[in-house]
């Protein structure tokens, strides 16, 4: 595993734990459903790309192991609270999901 800390799928997985916030922010604010499922699916485009390109550059790291699956738990985790707190599962279920 490579000890570079700048690579592609570093910077991807980056990038999507600085959309978290964002995600939460456009669903519990102005609650702009459709802008915050269009984060979420670029979330998820990028979590596939960043593996992908990881695995094709030779770009693996041990940062990015540790990067790509909090990207991914952060995600769950804002998904889950910002449903929770817009009412669309009861609290007794986003106590659980995570």
């Amino acid at each position: 595993m490579d000890e570079r800390i700048i690579t592609v799928p570093n910077a991807l997985s980056f990038v999507r734990l600085l959309l978290v916030p964002v995600f939460l922010w456009l669903v519990l604010g102005p609650e702009k459903d459709g802008l915050a499922l269009l984060v979420l699916m670029i979330s998820g485009i990028t979590d596939y790309l960043d593996g992908k390109l990881a695995r094709s550059l030779n770009q693996a790291s041990k940062i990015g192991a540790i990067l790509d699956p909090v990207a991914d738990r952060c995600y769950i985790l804002a998904v889950v609270i910002g449903l929770g707190f817009r009412d669309i599962i009861p609290w007794w279920l986003a106590v659980i999901l995570p």
